[in-house]
């Protein structure tokens, strides 16, 4: 018997649970239908799932279960994707569903892709709340990603389609892995894709995907030939996978033969994850090999990611050379793209591209699609207030309302619908605001704050909206258990009189109020919010809390001042107070309980197993079927080698939190890997524990430590100071104590600062200790080129002619100059104003730079530790012993090359630095975060270095002065704060960038090497060389970074 396929997804409304009935099926035999989306074809009897898990046989019908559902949206930048000639710089409206119809071994999101929790895609959106928010965040595109949104066909073309009507881009990030019919559909309504191939063998697409490789080679002939999308690839180099060279020039002929030369090709760094966690990282050195390969087989645009390598993720001219789009990471450093063409040489330049590029950076902004979602009928009740006025509750409402707010916090921590034993609320569920928000404190520590706003909406609609949220996607800070409710307070602000302020600036500060006004700001995509309360928990005055909401909504502080910068006052009811118990106690009954003791035996044996298998050979177990596969805060394996050799691995992840199963595979690998060899004792005997850790609760700081709640037999405590973490089980011992050894095992500078969690603990081992802190990078001999051909060209040549443009006629001879300043942006925006400065210093057989840590890098205080600075065509050489020397002498100071791989502060004054003092050597040191104090206590140590040498080193400051305000505000800024270094005094130095917010990066190796002179002959000179901006280059004023130059003696 012969059956029709069903070819386009029909028109039908969707199922009552928001799936909609699929396209592209047909009946087979036994009331089977068969998939004809994708080259797999899966055949699904009644009730069954397709490998994509989202796809499903509900009463011999295809039916996509997860339309109109997203793990998530959030605004990338379009890099990130990764489109490089699409658009640069702009934003993109990114989301995914659930599920892939691959199965890749390397998945770098398979906590997505190979999710089987449908419950986990907690946002809803149809096509127009999709559009809606694009449109709302000024975002020129909309990216179906994350996630493979061919498996997700009908919800993506629905979208795309809403996107084209109001001219919106739309973006597929796909494996290519689908069918010629519905393809043509599909890429029908996409504007531009990222087609992820693989590799370019047949055995490797097997084996390591799970699919072939003709169907995706086939699909991208066919966006070649027969569409207008313009589409880039994306190659993930696996090491011992598909690095090999062969296989690399195959590919990269067969592109240039098959798709043209000019066809983007983007190689990207692996980092071991999911099931392939038995190799390393992604060397550097291969992505160069295969970046040369491209470029040798003819492909005129290729680029590397994941890794810092900026001149490799350069756009460049393929007929006259000159840079055309210099990045830093995701960020444009440099545009040169005139109408599709080289502004130099007028070539035409494959791609889609602006006269001007975006502005939006590197930033990952979430979304709320709640926002977007449609408004319910406006009621007629005549008792709806109206007008943007104040909401006029009677003491009975105020509680009504407080107590429902309370209720939707405990039942979306529950994951239950919420039932108001009253939903009118005493009649003020139909009242008129203009938002809400809902906030929650832990002993007047923020715990959450979200809410809604942007049009006037009921009072009860508002309410529900602003603590659900609240209580599950304030993502700045750990998710919310129930456990810790007894401990907060919760707060309602409803929202009202919303009026717009005066465009000029000293009226808009004369119009706010504080302690009554709270304020709401937009400039183009960015937009911020403040509550009244904000300005008065602070004591800011108007001007301050005006810049205070530029800095919320990461604007320049002074983009208040801006014409075109909408600001708004509004007003709030505030209703204050605890959750009430009896709410709490309900609450808690109904939570899911933890691990059992059974459970944790039973994952026990699941890595003693894989353990075992892993050290001789076997094949591990995957997973644990009959097993709830739940999501956690954190996972440890222990194990015990010999009599008091205990050792832990272990990860945290606070949101969007780890699956359990899977995490404890990788650990077990990661331990097998590390005991490998490690010990002759037989690993049968070892003991093997677990550890689960959920339910996460604050509790301040170590100095203002809020510890209710905390019982030392149930939950684990866990120290956070920057990117050190540690956190330890131990129910015998007291908590104070325990607080003492995470401090003495985290190593930070200011454990009195450091965070104070805590987490719901079931194990089968006595006590757990576990660290994560920054270790030194011992490095190599030479420290190669991090930021060549992006701040300065890569080309030797082409680099000295650049100095010989920027360094000026000498008006004097130089002299000694213990101290200097100069900027560190590229060459072309500051290196003038730095040759001014180094040419009038008398050279020293040591230059030592001190500039401000821009990575997460390493430790925080690190000195370089290598012998050699390596430069295009020539190189400068280091002092080790004298880096030795001060690693050794300065507290908190190590020997570290992690921190100085990617720095960029100190690499670019090595060119001046080789061309007016080749004989000298250089010593970097990269500063880290610290305040005042560790400062001087640094400057001291250093001092006390250089008091004993003869001739003593140049101290040159690298540092930038402020960033991203406009022309003027910039000057203003910088004035203030080189007045204030004028005055030979650092901590006014220091005080005036922090009080006026100040973005000067090298304040602290300012302040620091200020310090330091003051301590060995004094400071008694400061000479301003030359200042200028970003702007005297590029003309444009709206944006810019500033630069000094400065000499000190």
């Amino acid at each position: 018997m012969v059956h029709e396929s069903v070819i386009e997804p029909p028109e039908s409304p969707p199922l009552d649970d928001g799936a909609v009935l699929g396209g592209w099926w047909r009946e087979v035999e036994d009331g089977r239908i068969a998939c004809e989306l994708c080259p797999r074809a899966c055949r699904l009897a009644a009730g069954d799932a397709g490998f994509c898990f989202v796809r499903e046989n509900r009463g011999g019908r295809m039916v996509l279960a997860t339309y109109g559902r997203s793990t998530g949206f959030c605004i990338d930048p379009i890099e990130k994707k990764p489109l490089h000639h699409f658009h640069p710089g702009t934003s993109v409206l990114s989301f995914g569903t659930a599920g892939c119809n691959l199965g890749c071994r390397f998945c770098q999101n398979w906590d997505i892709s190979k999710s089987r929790e449908t419950a986990r895609l907690s946002d809803r959106a149809d096509p127009a709340a999709i559009v809606a928010a694009a449109r709302h965040w000024n975002c020129p595109s909309v990216a179906f990603t994350y996630n493979d949104p061919v498996i997700w066909a009908e919800y993506a073309i629905d979208a795309a389609r809403a996107c084209r009507a109001e001219g919106i881009h739309t973006v597929a990030v796909t494996a290519g892995y689908i069918l010629p019919r519905p393809r043509e559909t599909f890429f029908s309504w996409m504007d531009a894709a990222n087609v992820d191939l693989k590799g370019f063998d047949e055995d490797f697409y097997f084996h390591y995907t799970s699919s072939h490789l003709a169907p995706v080679l086939d699909t991208l002939e066919y966006l070649a030939r027969e569409t207008d999308v313009w589409f880039e690839i994306t190659n993930l180099v696996i090491p011992g996978a598909n690095d090999d060279a062969d296989g690399m020039r195959r590919m990269c002929d067969w592109i240039v033969d098959r798709l043209g030369d000019e066809r983007p090709v983007h190689f990207s760094a692996f980092h071991p994850d999911f099931r392939l966690r038995d190799r390393p990282p992604t060397p550097l050195a291969t992505l160069i090999r295969a970046y040369d390969i491209a470029r040798a087989a003819g492909i005129k645009h290729v680029y590397v990611g994941n890794v810092s390598d900026f001149s490799r993720q350069t756009t460049s001219c393929p007929q006259c050379g000159a840079v055309l789009i210099a990045r830093r990471g995701y960020e444009i450093a440099e545009y040169h793209v005139r109408g599709g063409r080289c502004a130099r040489c007028d070539a035409p330049i494959a791609g889609r591209f602006d006269d001007r590029p975006g502005t939006w950076g590197a930033r990952r902004q979430p979304v709320n699609m709640s926002d977007f979602a449609p408004s319910r009928p406006e009621s007629d009740d005549p008792k709806r207030r109206g007008g943007g006025e104040a909401p006029e509750l009677s003491a009975e409402q105020q509680s009504v309302v407080h107590r429902a707010a309370s209720r939707v916090i405990i039942a979306e921590l529950l994951g239950r619908k919420v039932r108001w034993p009253d939903p009118t609320l005493r009649g003020a569920a139909a009242m008129r605001v203009e938002g809400a928000f809902v906030t929650l404190k832990r002993s007047g520590d923020l715990r959450a704050c979200c809410g809604t706003l942007g049009r006037t909406m009921q009072l009860d609609a508002a309410v529900r909206q602003a603590a659900a949220r609240t209580a599950s996607q304030d993502v700045r800070l750990p998710p919310i258990a129930i456990s810790e409710l007894p401990f907060l307070e919760l707060d309602v602000t409803l929202l009202h009189r919303f009026r717009s302020l005066p465009a000029e600036p000293r009226a808009r500060r004369g119009a706010i109020e504080i302690g009554r006004h709270g304020l709401h700001i937009r400039h183009g995509e960015q937009g911020g919010l403040l509550l009244p309360i904000v300005a008065v928990e602070h004591g800011l005055d108007a001007e301050g809390f005006l810049c205070q909401v530029c800095r919320k909504a990461d604007l320049p502080l002074d983009a208040w001042q801006w014409p075109d910068t909408e600001l708004r006052t509004f007003e709030g009811v505030v209703l204050e107070g605890p959750i009430p118990d009896e709410l709490i106690a309900a609450g808690i009954a109904e939570c899911p309980p933890a691990c059992g003791h059974a459970e944790i035996t039973r994952l026990s044996d699941f890595v003693r197993g894989n353990l075992l298998a892993h050290l001789s050979g076997a094949t591990p177990t995957y997973y644990l079927p009959d097993l709830h596969d739940r999501t956690v805060a954190g996972v440890a394996v222990q194990v015990e080698v010999g009599s008091g050799d205990s050792r832990t691995w272990s990860r945290l992840l606070f949101r969007p939190g780890l699956p359990l199963q899977a995490t404890l595979f990788e650990l077990t690998a990661v331990a097998a890997e590390s005991l490998r060899g490690s010990s002759r004792a037989d690993p049968r005997g070892w003991n093997v524990s677990v550890a689960v850790l959920d339910e996460i609760a604050m509790h301040g700081t170590v100095a203002q430590s809020d510890l209710r709640g905390f019982d030392p037999r149930e939950r684990a405590l866990l120290l956070l100071e920057q990117n050190r973490s540690t956190w330890r089980f131990d129910p015998a011992c007291r908590v104070d104590e325990s607080v003492g050894r995470l401090v003495e095992a985290g190593q930070g500078r200011r454990p009195e600062s450091a965070r104070l969690f805590s987490l719901r603990i079931r194990t089968n081992a006595r006590r757990i200790d576990a660290a994560q802190t920054p270790r030194p990078l011992a490095g190599s001999l030479s420290r190669a080129p991090a930021v060549a051909g992006a701040f300065y060209p890569a080309d030797s040549g082409e680099l000295d002619r650049m100095l010989d443009a920027l360094i000026p006629e000498p008006t004097e001879a130089p002299r000694p100059w213990p101290a200097a300043m100069v900027p560190h942006a590229g060459l072309r925006y500051s290196g003038s104003i730095a040759a001014r400065v180094l040419q009038r210093i008398e050279g020293s057989p040591t230059i030592v730079i001190l500039g401000p840590k821009h990575t997460r890098n390493g430790v925080d205080w690190a000195v370089a530790p290598h012998d050699v600075w390596e430069l295009p065509g020539r190189s400068v050489a280091s002092d080790r012993r004298l880096a030795e020397t001060l690693a050794a002498r300065i507290q908190g100071l190590e020997l570290d090359a992690a921190a100085h791989r990617a720095e960029h502060a100190i690499e670019v004054e090595l060119p001046f630095i080789a061309r007016f003092w080749p004989n000298s050597k250089v010593v970097g040191i990269a500063i880290g975060p610290c305040d005042y104090s560790e400062a001087e206590s640094f400057a001291d140590q250093l001092a006390d270095v250089l008091r004993g040498m003869s001739p003593r080193p140049v101290l040159l400051i690298s540092s930038d002065m402020n960033h991203f305000a406009t022309d003027a505000e910039n000057r203003r800024l910088d004035e203030m704060a080189l007045a204030a270094m004028a005055t030979l005094d650092p901590r006014a130095l220091y005080d005036t960038v922090i009080d006026h917010g100040i973005s000067m990066c090298g304040v602290l190796p300012a302040v620091i090497v200020m310090l330091a002179l003051r301590k060995l002959d004094g400071l008694h000179t400061f000479e301003r060389i030359a200042y200028g901006t970003s702007a005297d280059t590029t003309g444009d004023r709206s944006r810019v970074v500033g630069y000094a130059g400065a000499l000190l003696a």
